[in-house]
């Protein structure tokens, strides 16, 4: 009988140049330099714009890749590849969009005699630019894949993969050199040797584990001494040299491990050995508890990738004086029927609030410069009426004459004040109207992201455009503080020319 079991295996590579990842999957030769017997096959996205995204960030982990691999010649249908494809991307990535938030890519490896579905995935969330783990942190980022893949084994009919608890752990280096057959160098020799010595070791260990005459981790140091010497030991391994050997070995494993329990891993064995002969599968209890662990996880991720992409909302500031603010009326709120009504409006058309406000700023400028012209009038009248009445110089009709010539003096003056403030005010409200566009154009850059090939020149061309304002802006300022100038300058004038006449008058 063919029994399919599915596993996932997650590479360790991501720091490296993401281009060089996506020249692999892409390529005719394998790791070992042999021509693929089948050629890659992409089924979704695309490998070298994942590898793009994945450059442009300056972090150390700039990708995460790995593969579903499927044993035996037996191979899911494609409509199944698709469908695990979906659910993978659902369960470690929920709550993000495909090419909206995050950019990965699917390719079929079939030269191995087994189907491998190899994902290559840019950690960058496309919005924001952040980092994008697909996977929590910890030793829970294990037990939510192994959940996972479990349940997906039960559900397309697989074989549970029992892991065998007297394996001992390869290292990395032996996993690349022990496959090239034809390798005959020292090196090449002495990791196949090794490998060998491994598994004369599992063999005794297993025969000692099922006599119990293995009870704590010192009785494995014991055995191994036998054979050889230690040259240290951590909490989940033992570093052994064999007799004869010059390279020592690091034995990894669960019985390796500090506070090992031997017989919970003789029970193990003798399960390991049961699934050889008579295909496994998930009890109901064991399902629904990876479904929950899967949905707890799935909820737990979905909520952090919110917090931590969500965009944050831009307040739109009403630019002006504050003096106009302060006097001009609050608007009464609206019942919440048409607060309901008119949030999805003006959220669906950002120009209309912003044509809005600036028509809100205009009425604002005009209602303050009415009101300072009224208050300069007033204080025209006040002047008037503070002047000496001196009885001799109201007979004389030229005096008087004259008196009314310097009567008026002060309207004069007045208008001019009153020109030179519309001039600042007209300023303002040009400058109101720069601000709005600069406002527009920044909120316009918010929704593109520096990610996408096709944002870039836009971004590009914002940018300048928002720098051209910025420039007239300073001058526009620069030119509104002339104009304030010029009217104090005007005022001080106005004034001392009025107490120069009176002094005259009064001599």
């Amino acid at each position: 009988m063919t029994v399919n079991e599915m596993l996932h295996v997650r590479m360790k590579h991501g720091k490296g140049d993401p281009q060089k990842a996506a020249d692999y999957l892409l390529s005719d030769k394998d790791h070992t330099g042999k021509t693929r017997s089948v050629q890659p096959e992409i089924l979704d996205g695309d490998p070298n714009t994942v590898a793009k995204i994945a450059s442009m960030t300056t972090r150390a982990h700039k990708y995460a890749s790995g593969c579903l691999s499927f044993r035996d010649s037996e191979k899911p249908s494609m409509a199944q590849q698709r469908a695990i494809m979906k659910d993978f991307e659902a369960t470690f990535l929920p709550g993000l969009e495909k090419d909206k938030n995050y950019s990965i890519a699917w390719v079929s490896h079939l030269d191995k005699g087994n189907l491998e579905l190899n994902y290559f995935l840019a950690t960058t969330e496309l919005t924001t630019g952040k980092q994008l783990n697909p996977f929590p942190p910890g030793e829970l980022q294990q037990e939510f894949i192994d959940a996972w893949v479990q349940n997906m084994n039960h559900q397309l009919g697989y074989n549970q993969v029992v892991a065998d608890p007297l394996k001992i752990s390869r290292s990395k280096f032996e996993k690349k050199i022990l496959p090239l057959k034809e390798a005959t160098s020292e090196i090449c020799i002495q990791a196949k040797t090794h490998q060998q010595i491994r598994d004369n070791l599992e063999e005794i260990f297993k025969s000692a584990i099922d006599q119990e005459e293995i009870k704590n981790r010192q009785d494995i140091i014991n055995i191994l001494k036998e054979h050889g010497d230690i040259t240290r030991v951590g909490d989940k391994y033992i570093s052994f040299k064999p007799e004869g050997e010059l390279k020592a070995i690091r034995l990894k494993g669960s019985i390796f491990e500090e506070g090992a329990d031997y017989q919970a891993i003789k029970q193990q064995s003798k399960e390991f050995e049961k699934s050889k002969n008579k295909p496994t599968d998930l009890t109901p209890d064991q399902f629904k508890a990876n479904r929950e662990k899967i949905d707890r996880l799935k909820q737990s991720r979905h909520d952090f990738f919110k917090k931590q992409y969500q965009p944050k909302e831009k307040k739109v500031r009403i630019f002006g004086p504050k003096s106009m603010q302060a006097k001009t009326k609050q608007p009464a709120p609206l019942a919440p029927q048409q607060q309901t009504q008119q949030q999805p409006q003006n959220a669906a058309d950002p120009h209309g609030v912003m044509a809005k406000l600036l028509v809100e700023v205009r009425q604002e400028i005009k209602q303050g410069l009415k009101q300072q012209e009224q208050v300069e009038k007033l204080d025209n009248k006040k002047q008037q009426l503070s002047k000496p009445s001196d009885p001799i110089l109201l007979k004389s009709t030229n005096e008087n004459n004259q008196s009314k010539s310097e009567s008026f003096r002060p309207a004069i003056s007045s208008f001019s004040q009153v020109a030179t403030s519309s001039r600042a005010a007209l300023l303002t409200v040009q400058i109101g109207k720069v601000l709005f566009s600069k406002l527009n154009l920044e909120l316009q850059l918010g929704a593109l992201s520096i990610f996408k090939e096709s944002d870039i020149k836009k971004i590009f061309l914002i940018k300048q455009k928002i720098a051209e304002l910025d420039q007239q802006i300073a001058v526009l300022k620069a030119q509104q503080e002339q104009a304030a100038e010029s009217e104090l300058i005007q005022q001080n004038a106005a004034r001392f020319k009025q107490s120069h006449s009176l002094n005259r008058m009064t001599i």
